[in-house]
């Protein structure tokens, strides 16, 4: 059946400020000159594995413990400092597949993550130093953890038991998603756990859902254990935003606030120039992202990149910032 031919039950989301009344945010350029004045050299993952001993410049600068808050009446946080109106579908395709239990590049795809989001990550070479066939992600990774999370009594569905709780007994403080499960994220051979993932999850680690069931609102607070802030967080607040405005929808309330913990921030060497170049560039105020009416959704699964419609957006041009693999 066609979405137009589908009528809305209960409908949620976000009472957005009119575009003219929103302010620019600042935060992320802030985050970004904190890691600049402060950070501490490292050398990362990237650097030490014996493949890349001799790509050149690879070092990160880091810090702990930063925070980001939105609140979701003044727009919703697609960054404006360079286009990311193509990625931002993308981003939104591959949060879709792993809500819905996908851990491999060809399930990634189907439900519209580009290729080139995991393609370098998946290698044959990379699969195989944690005993994965080609593109397969693994058990520990995002998907894996949030569809089907390995228990002692078997798979456990996370999406599906938190949507039920919530639908029931909205006022509880357990509405949690996780996408860390440590004997397969992390493993240690010694207790007989091998590590089953090619990229721990660095984002969706802790999400937090907090219900005002007689103001019908929803707030929600996200941690990320490790961010690539000139790249991966771009797409990572989108990602979640998106999740929270899905919420919201499914149970009918208003999404008001979303906060983003980030435990080690960082930026690599390469980037520098990216950086200097991104707080070289004023932000404008965030877009408008709505979902598309006359869409019949029972499930938080049920979701789609097509659903999303992303307007008032206008950022400074596209240009390509790199990332270590």
């Amino acid at each position: 059946m066609a979405i137009e031919e589908i009528e809305n039950e209960k409908i949620g989301g976000i009472n957005y400020l009119p575009f003219s009344e929103r302010v620019p945010d600042f935060q992320y350029q802030e985050l970004l000159k904190k890691i600049k004045a402060t950070g501490k050299d490292k050398v990362p993952i990237h650097a030490r594995l014996a493949e890349n001993a001799n790509s050149g410049h690879q070092n990160s600068k880091e810090i702990t413990g930063a925070m980001l808050q939105f609140d979701m009446s003044n727009g919703f946080p697609v960054l404006t400092e360079r286009d990311l109106s193509k990625s931002f579908y993308g981003a939104i395709g591959e949060l879709v597949a792993f809500l819905n239990g996908q851990s491999t590049l060809s399930g990634l795809k189907e439900y519209g993550c580009p290729e080139v989001f995991w393609r370098d990550w998946v290698t044959k070479e990379k699969c195989a130093n944690f005993g994965l066939p080609e593109g397969d992600l693994g058990n520990g990774s995002y998907g894996a953890s949030l569809g089907r999370f390995q228990s002692p009594k078997g798979e456990f569905d996370q999406v599906t038991a938190l949507q039920r709780q919530m639908e029931k007994m909205p006022f509880l403080r357990t509405h949690v998603l996780t996408t860390w499960n440590p004997p397969l994220s992390m493993g240690d051979e010694q207790q007989g756990f091998k590590r089953e993932v090619v990229v721990a999850p660095c984002h969706g680690n802790f999400i937090h859902f907090v219900i005002f069931d007689e103001q019908k609102e929803l707030e929600m607070t996200h941690t990320q254990r490790s961010a690539d802030v000139p790249v991966g967080l771009q797409f990572n607040l989108i990602e979640w935003s998106a999740l929270g405005l899905m919420v919201a929808h499914l149970l009918g309330y208003k999404f008001t606030k979303y906060t983003h913990f980030l435990s080690n921030p960082h930026y690599y060497d390469v980037q520098s120039e990216s950086v200097d170049k991104i707080l070289a560039i004023k932000p404008v105020a965030f877009p408008t992202v709505t979902l598309k009416p006359n869409r019949k959704v029972t499930r938080i699964q049920d979701f789609r990149k097509e659903d999303f419609v992303l307007e008032d957006y206008n950022p400074k041009p596209w240009f390509k910032i790199p990332t270590p693999v």
